[in-house]
């Protein structure tokens, strides 16, 4: 119990002396993020195994796909693929003093989850300057972290984005997160993540794009229902 107070107190320290750095020179924000990411996960204590890197692109723009069953699922994304990324968040994050203030400025994506049409434009809006910079977009198509560890169905929001601006879209499946960090809870129990990063595909590989949704969440489902089973069996 200790020892997560210590933690979690230094964690919010080193995060808000990581947002007045970013402030101060933004311009690095592209590895700044990831460094951020990698130490944050060292001090919580979760190690990152990761397969499939060879199906990173060399270069952006594109999408990553993640599943959501974690608080930390960010920076395990960011963590796992070293690129310069950007994600989708609540809006409501981007009106936090400082913290938000970062997020607005280097071109993170703020979602409103009540509205729509004012969701669709700010995607637009903000993507059209990441495709420019080359910068890949992290999105959780669930839209909600799950609870119960299953991959909920996906919304269409994501992949709307990769057919308009044609970006390729990799898959990720993040297995394990969800025992690191407890639902409902501030405790962190350390321990291993697995991170499947899958090959690329386009939106042009399928008759429509709820096709290519679909086969999407295949993916990562069966990927994830395997994971589950042989840790079962492993316990």
């Amino acid at each position: 119990m200790i020892r997560n107070i210590l933690v979690v107190t230094l964690v919010m320290v080193l995060t808000a002396v990581g947002i007045v750095v970013n402030l101060l020179i933004l311009p690095l924000h592209n590895w700044l993020i990831i460094f951020w990411s990698k130490f944050l996960l060292l001090l919580l204590g979760v190690k990152l195994n990761v397969n499939g890197k060879e199906n990173l692109p060399l270069s952006g723009p594109g999408i990553f796909i993640i599943n959501h069953e974690s608080a930390l699922d960010i920076p395990i994304a960011i963590a796992a693929v070293e690129k310069p990324v950007r994600f989708m968040a609540k809006q409501e994050l981007f009106r936090l003093p400082f913290f938000g203030w970062v997020l607005k400025l280097s071109n993170h994506i703020p979602i409103d989850r009540a509205n729509r049409k004012k969701a669709i434009a700010s995607i637009e809006r903000v993507s059209k300057k990441l495709v420019k910079r080359k910068i890949f977009i992290i999105v959780s198509p669930e839209g909600t972290r799950s609870y119960t560890g299953k991959i909920a169905a996906f919304k269409k929001g994501a992949f709307r984005l990769a057919e308009s601006r044609n970006l390729v879209i990799i898959p990720i499946t993040i297995m394990g997160a969800r025992y690191c960090v407890p639902n409902k809870t501030f405790k962190v129990i350390p321990g291993t993540v697995n991170v499947q990063i899958n090959p690329a595909i386009n939106i042009s590989q399928f008759e429509n794009i709820d096709d290519c949704i679909q086969s999407v969440r295949n993916i990562m489902v069966e990927q994830k229902n395997e994971f589950e089973k042989d840790r079962e069996h492993a316990v």
